[in-house]
């Protein structure tokens, strides 16, 4: 195995398991307390796909098939794994909140009654918007908190992340602080226009023009919350006028859906804070194209590696408690 970047995991007295547990992934990366990773493993087997009652004993299995040093390392969790569905429904953490604060809320639990507890959900992240509702996050909190840790006093003072998805977030980070987020749910609506919708029809291809012209179409979007449902239909009556390809439909869909969130996210400010790009390459490329489309400033970083960043940093604030005194 080789060796992560050994800054994530400085001050960590002793090794420790990360796992990020999704709805419909499973993640687990042992480190030992050098930085090196001894061991991980990928899999679908995400929490729903489980059911409740299989979690435990999978996730037994996981850990029974590390290396023997690895096997009573503490184990952190983040993700879906804290939810209503989970191991145990940890309560959401409000928002502003600090990373020690979130850190102090983690719940620990144990495998069977005799058993110390060694197992560490990282708790969700609520806020209330500016309409009063109410905002959700689960797994991201841990991308942020990992990005927090590399971010300069400049960028912690204020800052604006973006964590593409099936659920979007949309963050303000101030004074170090998760001060407030929103949530678009543009990849799930991508998913069922472009598979259950007449806007996306026969084999597709992706292309780079078509999405652009979608975000270019959403401009129209950003003074109006209802203009959105009819850009939507130009995803059809393009083809009909043979301004767009059949076969870029879900390219053309795909713009000018992300081109409608980013302008929503972005109303009002002047000039917007470089948008601090957190996911997949697959992702942030998309997000990265409209941005620089709309000359805004954009810096992209890895979700995996800032995921096991966050996870890291909460088994640094294990360290104490467990070497403290009985």
């Amino acid at each position: 195995m080789s060796a992560v970047n050994t800054d994530i995991t400085a001050g960590v007295r002793q090794g420790f398991i990360a796992i990020d547990w999704g709805t419909s992934s499973f993640r687990l990366r042992a480190l030992d307390e050098r930085g090196t990773l001894v061991a991980q493993s990928d899999s679908a087997n995400g929490v729903s796909r489980l059911g409740r009652d299989g979690l435990l004993p999978f996730l037994q299995a996981e850990i029974a098939r590390l290396p023997d040093a690895a096997r009573a390392y503490p184990v952190i969790l983040c993700g879906m794994i804290g939810s209503n569905i989970g191991l145990r429904a940890v309560p959401y953490a409000q928002c502003p909140l600090d990373p020690a604060t979130l850190a102090d809320q983690m719940a620990s639990i144990s495998a069977t009654q005799d058993e110390s507890p060694r197992m560490h959900i990282v708790p969700g992240v609520c806020a209330r918007g500016a309409t009063g509702e109410l905002e959700v996050m689960r797994g991201e909190e841990t991308q942020i908190i990992g990005w927090l840790q590399q971010a300069d006093a400049a960028q912690k003072q204020r800052s604006l992340l973006c964590l593409p998805g099936t659920h979007a977030k949309w963050v303000q980070i101030r004074d170090g602080q998760i001060h407030a987020f929103t949530t678009a749910m543009t990849g799930e609506l991508y998913a069922l226009l472009s598979e259950h919708s007449v806007l996306v029809q026969g084999e597709q291809q992706f292309d780079d023009t078509a999405f652009l012209a979608g975000v270019e179409a959403s401009r129209s979007d950003s003074t109006s919350s209802g203009a959105l449902l009819q850009q939507l239909f130009s995803a059809r009556t393009r083809v009909l006028d043979n301004k767009l390809h059949p076969q870029h439909s879900a390219a053309y869909l795909s713009g000018l859906l992300i081109g409608s969130e980013i302008r929503h996210a972005v109303a009002g400010e002047n000039h917007p804070p470089a948008v601090q790009l957190i996911g997949s390459e697959r992702i942030t490329r998309l997000y990265r194209q409209a941005l620089q489309s709309m000359e805004i400033e954009c810096h992209c970083h890895d979700g995996e590696s800032l995921a096991l960043a966050g996870l890291a940093f909460f088994a640094r604030q294990l360290a104490p408690r467990q070497t403290a005194p009985a």
